[in-house]
């Protein structure tokens, strides 16, 4: 695979995934405010940061470990200046006290 063929490809799964998650996440926080649950954004954080713990652990070899880490840290920056435009009503919760954002 030549390396515009795979980072298409890489692209092409990153959206689609992306498209999947954001879908079941959403999903998630209607069927929680349903039941008359608050859905909140630290839950949703605290749940991402465990399966990319996960994913990343998946990975036995610690220095190609380390550097899908470094390119996922690299990558955040991007990632929220692409989606900063977007607003919404989310509840944060830190260490006992709420934040309505």
């Amino acid at each position: 695979m030549t390396g515009n063929t795979w980072k298409s490809e890489q692209d092409r799964q990153s959206q689609e995934l992306s498209q999947i998650l954001q879908r079941e996440i959403t999903e998630f926080g209607k069927r929680l405010a349903a039941e008359g649950h608050q859905p909140m954004l630290n839950a949703v954080a605290s749940a991402l940061v465990s399966v990319t713990g996960s994913m990343l652990a998946s990975v036995k070899d610690r220095r190609i470990r380390k550097e899908l880490r470094r390119v996922m840290d690299r990558g955040l920056p991007q990632a929220i200046a692409a989606h900063e435009d977007r607003t919404g009503s989310v509840e944060v919760v830190f260490a006992n006290r709420r934040l309505d954002a």
